[in-house]
């Protein structure tokens, strides 16, 4: 049973913060926050970075990329979206993200339902290990997630793209 949402004024610098592969991760709206519907984060992606490529089964994902332009490519359809746009990611179609520019990209992530802030916060001390954690971790909780990740996209991605993990 989910706990109803609670009104609340989240500010510009509220919200924690995580680090993995140098993408920050700020928390705006949390799973509890929003009763168990949505999870809303901001998300910076640094230049010439690609975001993991990866699939869920459990939410959807929807973004608004508020600064500069981001790559993406959802099932098989490749485009870029300047700032404004919006992307909306199904669950159950592989997607990824990244940033080509010189300048840092800004995208707001909204997740449907909520609950995948705890898939980073779970992540981050596997990833914290020297080398991480070694591929077995890393892929044992993105399956308790529901998550698969797209290994066989990242190679294309960054040639054609000129990004790197």
């Amino acid at each position: 049973m989910s706990v109803p949402p609670h009104a609340k004024v989240i500010g510009p610098e509220d919200g924690r913060t995580l680090k993995l592969f140098g993408v920050r991760f700020h928390y705006k709206i949390e799973t509890a926050d929003a009763g168990g519907n949505l999870a809303l984060m901001e998300v910076e992606i640094p230049p010439h970075t690609l975001v993991k490529p990866h699939n869920h089964t459990r939410e959807d994902e929807y973004s608004l990329i508020m600064s500069g332009t981001v790559g993406v490519r959802v099932g098989d359809d490749v485009r870029e979206a300047p700032a404004g746009s919006y992307l909306v990611k199904p669950r159950g179609i592989p997607h990824a993200m990244w940033n080509a520019g010189s300048e840092p990209a800004k995208v707001m992530e909204i997740l449907s339902p909520g609950g995948m802030e705890k898939y980073f916060e779970e992540l981050a001390p596997i990833l914290a290990h020297e080398g991480g954690a070694g591929p077995a971790q890393y892929y044992e909780l993105a399956a308790s997630y529901g998550l698969t990740i797209q290994d066989d996209w990242i190679e294309e991605l960054e040639t054609t793209y000129g990004v790197k993990l």
